[in-house]
C-alpha cells in the first residue's frame, strides 16, 4: 500500500529519469574544469581566514567571533571542501592533482593537518562515507541511517523534552560515534 502522497512514484518514468540523470553527468563532468577548482580554491582561502580570525582571537574572554570563525573553518574544511574532493569531485578538473581524492590529506602529517584537520583519519571516512555509505544510501545497511540509528530515541520511555536534548547532544557529538 503505497501512501497518498506518494502515489507519484507509481507513475514515474524510471528509465526517462535515469537516461536523464547520466546525461545531466556527462554535461556537468564535459563542463569540469579550472573555473571549478579556482572556485574551490577561494572556499579554501576563506576557510583558512576564519582559521586565521578564530585562532588570534580565541584569547579574547567571552569571544563568539572566535567560536565562529573556529566553527566555520572546521565545517567548511569538513563538508565543502573534504567531503567532494573525498567524493572525486575534482579528479578530473584539478591538473595538479591537490584536491584528488586519491591523495587528498593522506601521505604525509604536513597534507593531513593542512588539507583535513580531524582526528578522523581520511582513510576511515573514504571507506565508511563512500563506500559503506553511498553505495547503501538509505538502506538497512548504511551506517548513516538516522531513522535506525535514532530508532533508540523513538522507543525511549521519557518526556519529549529529554528525547529532544538527547537529540541536541548528539547533534552536537556524532562525530565521536562514527
Amino acid at each position: 500500500q503505497v501512501a497518498t502522497e506518494e502515489q507519484w512514484v507509481l507513475n514515474l518514468d524510471y528509465d526517462g529519469l535515469r537516461r536523464e540523470v547520466a546525461d545531466l553527468g556527462k554535461e556537468l563532468e564535459q563542463n569540469q574544469g579550472a573555473d571549478d577548482v579556482a572556485h574551490l580554491k577561494k572556499i579554501c582561502l576563506w576557510s583558512d581566514i576564519c582559521a586565521v580570525v578564530g585562532l588570534a582571537t580565541m584569547w579574547l574572554p567571552l569571544n563568539p567571533v572566535s567560536v565562529i570563525a573556529l566553527s566555520l573553518w572546521k565545517f567548511s574544511r569538513w563538508t565543502t571542501i573534504a567531503h567532494h574532493t573525498g567524493h572525486g569531485g575534482y579528479n578530473r578538473a584539478d591538473e595538479t592533482k591537490f584536491f584528488n581524492s586519491r591523495g587528498f590529506a593522506t601521505g604525509s602529517l604536513f597534507k593531513r593537518v593542512t588539507q583535513w584537520f580531524d582526528w578522523m583519519l581520511p582513510e576511515a571516512w573514504n571507506i565508511e562515507h563512500n563506500n559503506l555509505h553511498h553505495y547503501r544510501l538509505g538502506e538497512r545497511d548504511d551506517p548513516d541511517l538516522v531513522e535506525r540509528n535514532m530508532h533508540f530515541i523513538r522507543e525511549l520511555k521519557a518526556p519529549a523534552a529529554l528525547k529532544y536534548l538527547v537529540v541536541g547532544f548528539l547533534m552536537c557529538t556524532w562525530k565521536w560515534f562514527y
